[in-house]
């Protein structure tokens, strides 16, 4: 597809890290499935991968974690 944000490049698949805030808690998933701009790096996540980072975030917030690095998990 053609990026959205530069107007110039399309996305190819590929890998980025995802920082979430909530509060006081900061959780960094790495490793996360993406479509990636091949000429601003502007990273772009499918529905399905966008519920289960979230849904991975949120295990962490329910554990009470201030700051968490993962790998992001596919789901099982």
């Amino acid at each position: 597809m053609k990026c959205i944000v530069c107007k110039h490049g399309h996305t190819k698949p590929g890998r980025m890290t995802s920082t979430l805030e909530r509060g006081e808690a900061t959780i960094v998933v790495k490793d996360v499935p993406a479509e990636i701009c091949d000429n601003c790096g502007e990273a772009y996540l499918s529905e399905a991968v966008s519920v289960q980072l979230l849904e991975q975030a949120e295990a962490g917030i329910a554990a009470g974690v201030e700051f968490d690095v993962r790998r992001y998990q596919t789901a099982a």
